[in-house]
């Protein structure tokens, strides 16, 4: 499991306050959405994402952007990981989702987890 790991849950706030603060200046009406993730699990997988308390929340004005979440975390297998996930924008309720993962070093003699790629829809509530 997880010794330390940095989700970017607190990252996707801190976007959604930026969000909040430069719609204001603007004058946008800013709505709150929720943004519910399918993708595939696979058995006995680990996954270093934003979802994984559930629904995640993000505040925008207008069309949906563009988003990538990296989340970085030291794992039990003696590695340090980055995971990726990016977000594109599909149509007005939907992102198509992408998941990536990376070794960034490993201490000796480690022996590293399966890297575990997906793909998926996000739909925005």
């Amino acid at each position: 499991m997880v010794r330390w790991k940095t989700l970017l849950v607190g990252g996707v706030a801190l976007a959604a306050m930026t969000g909040v603060a430069a719609a204001r200046h603007h004058n946008h009406k800013v709505a709150v959405h929720r943004l519910a993730l399918d993708a595939p699990v696979a058995p006995n997988a680990f996954y270093l994402t934003a979802w994984a308390e559930g629904d995640v929340t993000l505040a925008f004005d207008g069309a949906p952007a563009p988003i990538t979440i990296k989340t970085p975390a030291l794992m039990d297998d003696g590695c340090r990981w980055l995971a990726t996930e990016t977000l594109t924008p599909a149509d007005a309720t939907h992102y198509a989702y992408a998941y990536d993962e990376q070794i960034l070093s490993c201490a000796p003699g480690a022996v590293p987890y399966v890297m575990t790629p997906r793909t998926g829809v996000v739909s925005i509530y």
